[in-house]
């Protein structure tokens, strides 16, 4: 886990000196804010040393509990924004916000579902929806595209630095915020196809980019259910 940040890193920005009050009896007064060193041995002063990080503020950090800075939450997240639901309320009572579902331990990094309310870390979220090692069985029943309690149909998985329930405002510009994101990345299956036939097996609904030779955008008329089920480039449980 990530509460203080890696102490060994560079530093981000230039100390003015060792602090001639650090170890004089009344002490630092300036505390985090103090841009001298204090000791001679060390490498990051307090300013340094107590930077957050501002992909975790915004909802997420992909470098996870790897990453050098504080991961400070802008705010507790408040549930009670949520649009109340019963399965919320559920949530809330019986305090799983604290552990996945899957492996029971405190998430780094959340996997949101859209419709679901369950708690995942990402890791375990992404291994129940891979289907490599899984029965043709069990792929083919199209289950692990599914929440693992639920049942909830889910054709892709959020990363959020913060949990959020189904129904609350910041789930929704947390999810908006990745299709964003996903929407810079050119899309693979739409580069291999030939420029006089485009194709994507997503069609309308996928989040990656789609983009003609000439810079303008390529809009399908139909999305995945149209496309994915004649898509001999991509397996049906391929979803993102």
């Amino acid at each position: 886990m990530n509460p203080d940040a890696p102490v060994f890193r560079p530093a981000t920005s230039k100390p003015r000196g060792v602090c001639k009050y650090y170890n004089t009896p009344r002490g630092c007064f300036a505390g985090d804010k103090c841009r001298f060193l204090h000791g001679d041995a060390e490498t990051l002063t307090p300013y340094d040393r107590s930077k957050t990080c501002v992909y975790y503020a915004a909802g997420y950090c992909r470098r996870g509990d790897q990453c050098w800075f504080k991961h400070v939450a802008p705010g507790k997240v408040n549930l009670a924004e949520s649009s109340g639901s019963a399965k919320v309320e559920q949530v809330v009572a019986e305090g799983l916000a604290d552990e996945c579902s899957i492996c029971y331990e405190k998430p780094t990094t959340y996997g949101l579902l859209v419709g679901c309310s369950h708690v995942f870390c990402i890791k375990c979220i992404r291994e129940w929806r891979d289907a490599t090692e899984k029965s043709s069985e069990t792929v083919s029943s199209v289950t692990i595209k599914k929440c693992p309690y639920c049942r909830v149909d889910v054709c892709f998985v959020t990363p959020s630095s913060l949990y959020y329930p189904e129904g609350h405002p910041g789930k929704e510009r947390t999810i908006q915020k990745y299709k964003e994101s996903m929407a810079r990345v050119p899309c693979r299956y739409f580069q291999k196809s030939p420029s006089q036939d485009r194709f994507c097996p997503f069609g309308a609904d996928c989040f990656y980019q789609h983009q003609n030779d000439d810079g303008t955008p390529y809009v399908f008329d139909k999305g995945i259910k149209h496309y994915l089920p004649v898509s001999p480039a991509v397996s049906q449980l391929d979803c993102f």
